[in-house]
């Protein structure tokens, strides 16, 4: 399994191409991979594949108008496309060029979480994502997202993922919110 690390290390002077990295958080890492995204399309092009939902354009929105005044050049930058389900990911992954820009892919395991598919056909489906990820690795660096899995059952798919990284970086979960106690006890 690739080296462990957490999310707050510098991932843009790490990524060269055939890399893979993973970034293993809860929320699929919703906050950093915006992040990720608005640095990277500062840089040049990029493709995002969302694989559960995750990408937040108004919050990488956010994040660019912090760091340029050209926001709509940068926009130009990202290839998005979105998958609501394992069999439509294959899919995407299989019909998206291998090219010499960053991907990132969120929250790759999100559509496989759906208890409607049997272990064995998430099995399959995963093993053939993670041969189109391998490809699209070929010339340029690939960034996955990862969210816990719902049930203890799916948990193995992480592992299978992971494996395959050069690198995995974990986010803690965050720290619990403190809650103001009640004025008057009802």
């Amino acid at each position: 399994m690739g080296i462990r690390y957490t999310v707050g290390m510098d991932i843009l002077t790490a990524l060269h191409p055939g890399a893979l990295f993973v970034i293993r958080a809860p929320h699929a890492a919703r906050d950093a991979a915006a992040l990720l995204i608005a640095d990277l399309a500062l840089r040049g092009p990029l493709t995002v594949l969302d694989g559960g939902n995750r990408f937040q354009a108004y919050r990488v929105a956010q994040y660019l108008r912090r760091q340029t005044t050209q926001v709509e050049a940068a926009a130009r930058h990202m290839f998005i496309s979105r998958a609501f389900t394992c069999y439509q990911l294959l899919a995407l992954l299989e019909n998206t060029p291998a090219l010499r820009q960053p991907c990132i892919i969120l929250d790759l395991l999100g559509g496989f979480y759906d208890d409607h598919v049997n272990e064995r056909e998430v099995r399959r489906l995963l093993e053939a994502c993670l041969r189109q990820v391998e490809r699209l690795s070929q010339f340029a660096p690939v960034i996955v997202t990862l969210a816990p899995p719902v049930t203890e059952q799916r948990a193995f798919m992480i592992e299978q993922v992971c494996a395959r990284a050069e690198r995995v970086m974990l986010q803690e979960k965050p720290d619990q919110i403190a809650i103001q106690p009640a004025l008057f006890a009802i």
